[in-house]
């Protein structure tokens, strides 16, 4: 028996304090909720749980940013939506002004009424806003120009994509334009060929127009709503230098610069596989065709250009609704994904209550018999005095 190391108080003192230290983590669990709190609980999985709140934090904004996404295009559609109200109208006034009851007076102020109606489309370009972006005039929309003219001078004035063509990009392409009855110039047939990302896009229309007529629109719809290659054009031209060229007509060439495409970020990381990019068309009379028609001289062909008009925005719509499933299934997966990963951090991170409280039950107790244990060691020494009598 020795009295200057007391080894059975010693054991019983570390096991205490071991004990003590296992309680203050099990009370950390119970307080906070979670088995990591400190760096030493759990390094590997504080660096990997760390990493997840990162991605899910991405995971929210991406979801944010899908659904702000779908706002703006759903503000677009409306925009269409009213521009096909406006064509619809002028059209009915077209019909209206193809009869032959209408005198000169009666012409001229449908023709008045539907050039408040266009300058209506044009004032709904520049006035169709989301966020201070403004989406149909033409900023998230490739632009056609005329390169050149062959065998008649200045005889295509001017190329339009469509209100539907915003993603088109055709490197080069070129119009042929032949007027099928030269000495009363009243009928041209346009034709036009082209290769957008491999895919030929090729159409053909027929006109009829007034031999006074100094400039008119051939449009040429091409595709069918939500068809990416939809590739529609509105090609301006005078119809006295077609004839003036004869039976073979005009050609001229002209390109397609794409433009800049609204960019949405719906994932949480780098990556094309993470940006979705919509092109809204420019929709202006212009574009749909409607810039120079005018019942008073030809009413047929003010109902013929409506009814294309019509087309374009209906393709165009068609295009945004695709754009809005694709964001709606994009975030459908977004969801998905942050409940999963949540649910995994979880694993990683939450504290197993009901584990907690039954070893933090244990740990009391242990706690509770080391003291005792601590008490009888302590008291083992004084038996030397018995031996000293």
């Amino acid at each position: 028996m020795i009295i200057n190391t007391n080894v059975p108080a010693l054991f019983a003192e570390n096991a205490l304090q071991q004990t003590a230290t296992t309680m203050q983590t099990l009370q950390e669990e119970l307080s906070t909720g979670y088995q990591i709190n400190s760096p030493a609980d759990n390094p590997a999985g504080l660096a990997i749980a760390t990493l997840m709140q990162g991605e899910l934090g991405g995971l929210n904004e991406a979801t944010n940013n899908a659904n702000q996404a779908t706002n703006l295009l759903t503000t677009a559609n409306g925009g269409i939506q009213n521009d096909v109200q406006i064509v619809q109208q002028i059209q009915q006034l077209a019909v209206q002004a193809s009869s032959t009851t209408n005198s000169t007076q009666d012409l001229n102020d449908i023709q008045a009424q539907i050039n408040q109606l266009i300058s209506q489309l044009n004032s709904n370009a520049k006035s169709i806003n989301y966020n201070g972006l403004t989406l149909m005039d033409g900023a998230y929309s490739g632009a056609a120009s005329v390169v050149s003219n062959i065998g008649g001078t200045n005889a295509i004035q001017a190329v339009y994509l469509g209100a539907d063509s915003a993603d088109l990009s055709v490197s080069s392409a070129t119009i042929t334009i032949q007027v099928a009855t030269s000495a009363t110039v009243d009928t041209a047939t346009v034709s036009l060929q082209a290769v957008e990302n491999g895919v030929t896009v090729a159409a053909t229309v027929s006109l009829t127009f007034a031999s006074s007529a100094s400039m008119i629109t051939a449009q040429l719809v091409n595709g069918t709503p939500g068809d990416s290659n939809a590739g529609s054009f509105s090609v301006e031209f005078n119809p006295a230098s077609v004839a003036a060229a004869g039976s073979s007509g005009v050609s001229g060439e002209f390109t397609v610069n794409v433009g800049s495409p609204l960019q949405f970020q719906v994932g949480p990381t780098q990556g094309t596989e993470n940006v979705v990019n919509a092109y809204l068309g420019k929709v202006t009379a212009n574009t749909l065709g409607l810039s120079n028609i005018n019942v008073v001289n030809n009413a047929q062909y003010a109902i013929t250009q409506a009814q294309q008009a019509l087309s374009m925005l209906t393709n165009a719509q068609g295009q945004i609704g695709a754009q809005m499933d694709q964001l709606n299934y994009t975030i459908q997966n977004l969801q998905t994904e942050n409940t999963n990963l949540q649910a995994a951090r979880a694993t990683i991170m939450d504290a197993n209550m009901a584990q907690v409280t039954s070893q933090f039950a244990q740990e009391q107790i242990l706690e509770q018999t080391g003291l005792q244990a601590l008490a009888g060691a302590n008291a083992l020494p004084q038996l030397v005095l018995k031996l000293l009598g």
